[in-house]
């Protein structure tokens, strides 16, 4: 059988189980084969790959190109075993796994080799070089260029090729999960690339490295993995502890390096953030332990200033960098909500009253066909917010480190703390609000940076209309829910 045209694989990206892209020419030998063995199977047989079992597990590798890069004598392949040469960095998964969250994962990682498996069977064997010669322009490509840009002008190209992508696969299938998965790859590679070039270009500037490790990390919707095609910047800079009188000019290396970091995300089509939330700003570029103190200031005063802030940095998460920082931060700040259980209590009411979905109201609460029509809202302050929220919220209560809306959403259930029908609602009118979203942003011009996020329900077909008061009355389930779970207590009259 042939390959599929690229189209078709661009379907089976959203619609398929890896299990449908493996490989089957694969052999199963065990580590205590010869080598000679092994090289006879490659070269006799129509087999590409050997997998190495130990006690019937899997543990590695060998390819024809082993046996290549191995400069091996001929009287070494009849002595030695074939784990001499066998790559030992294996991978596998279970053949009904999603394919595009799989070749993601390969991407992310930089695995060149997975190893599919139906039950406890060898399946067959996915590569990214496979993936690669079938997608020029699928995301995979779009990663290896930006991987290779020497220039920010050219990951500008690149990612102006990427919105086009995007927008004809929504086209062609709207999965809008999907779709967020993909923009985070590729945003998060950009932002990697520019760390990469920004670093080179202090060097250059004769500033020297970074004076210590770092993470640069995202926050709001970069940090949930909830970019659409138009988000602006959340960022900023965790560097590791250093002694009192160095501290300022490790500080200003940072902001220097920052101010590089944020104008080549700017250049690229990430706006700067109009509420400053950048690593440009003094107060969020700073050590480890500037940084405790700032979550401890806002955990323990808790107004509605700092009530905002906590909804934008308490979705953080590592872009590049030390992982380790994020890590240490994020366990300092289970502690002290533990040490300060007010905060949770006022972050819960603040759900309540930043927004509420607009369901209980009158026009939204009549029938469809009784043919009155609901008035515009906006589906970002009354849609996304507060579902991004109350998931927020009782991640924090149930000390979650996951940002991601949904993966915190399966966190949550796996833990036993949501009803399953519930979870299921959010998780589809999760999907189905975004989807809107990602509708009226194809819709609007290119060139606005402000982005008007007023949908109005006569522009929607009934079924629409109809998944869209089932997600809004989902949504508000969800905060009455997630406000019981966490205080212990029923929702005030005045926040119903």
């Amino acid at each position: 059988m042939g390959l599929k045209p690229a189209y078709e694989n661009k379907l089976l990206a959203f619609t398929g189980v890896v299990g449908n892209l493996a490989h089957n020419k694969i052999k199963t030998i065990n580590i205590n084969c010869s080598l000679d063995e092994a090289s006879r199977l490659l070269i006799n047989t129509s087999i590409n790959y050997l997998v190495i079992l130990k006690k019937n597990i899997p543990v590695g590798i060998v390819t024809k190109q082993h046996f290549s890069n191995s400069n091996l004598k001929d009287s070494d392949t009849k002595s030695e075993f074939v784990s001499k040469i066998m790559d030992t960095h294996l991978i596998s998964v279970q053949k009904n796994e999603p394919v595009f969250e799989t070749l993601m994962f390969m991407l992310k990682h930089n695995i060149n080799h997975l190893l599919v498996m139906d039950g406890k069977q060898s399946l067959g064997i996915i590569t990214q070089k496979d993936w690669l010669s079938v997608q020029v322009n699928y995301p995979t490509q779009l990663i290896k260029k930006i991987r290779e840009a020497d220039s920010i002008a050219k990951i500008v190209t690149i990612r102006k090729e990427s919105k086009k992508i995007i927008w004809d696969i929504f086209i062609k299938e709207e999965n809008a999960v999907s779709l967020t998965n993909i923009i985070t790859i590729v945003n998060d590679a950009i932002g990697k690339r520019i760390q990469e070039l920004a670093l080179a270009e202090m060097v250059t500037k004769g500033k020297g490295d970074a004076p210590v490790n770092y993470a640069w990390i995202g926050m709001g919707s970069e940090g949930r993995k909830a970019q659409t095609i138009r988000t602006d910047q959340d960022n900023g800079i965790i560097f590791e502890n250093v002694a009192a009188d160095e501290y300022n000019k490790v500080k200003d290396w940072f902001l220097e390096f920052s101010a590089i970091v944020v104008n080549g995300l700017n250049e690229c089509g990430f706006p700067l953030c109009r509420g400053n939330i950048m690593a440009t700003n003094p107060n969020l570029c700073n050590s480890i332990d500037k940084w405790k103190e700032l979550f401890e200031f806002i955990i323990t005063k808790a107004a509605r200033k700092e009530l905002l802030e906590a909804s934008i940095y308490f979705d953080f998460r590592c872009i590049y960098g030390k992982e380790e920082l994020v890590n240490e931060l994020w366990t300092y700040l289970f502690e002290s909500i533990k040490k300060h259980n007010f905060f949770m209590r006022h972050f819960s009411e603040n759900l309540l009253e930043a927004s509420r979905p607009p369901i209980r109201k009158w026009k939204w609460r009549m029938p469809t066909n009784f043919n009155i029509i609901p008035p515009p809202f906006d589906i970002k302050r009354e849609g996304t917010a507060p579902l991004d929220a109350a998931i927020r919220l009782l991640a924090l209560h149930n000390e979650i480190r996951e940002t991601n809306t949904l993966k915190r959403l399966q966190a949550i259930l796996e833990k036993g703390n949501m009803p399953k029908s519930l979870a299921d609602n959010v998780h589809v009118a999760f999907d189905f609000i975004l989807k809107l979203r990602f509708k009226l942003e194809f819709t609007m011009d290119t060139e606005i940076l402000t982005i008007d996020h007023t949908v109005n329900p006569k522009d929607l077909i009934p079924i629409e209309l109809r998944k869209l008061k089932d997600a809004l009355k989902t949504i508000y389930e969800l905060q009455d829910y997630a406000f019981k779970e966490v205080t212990g207590m029923n929702i005030p009259w005045s926040m119903k």
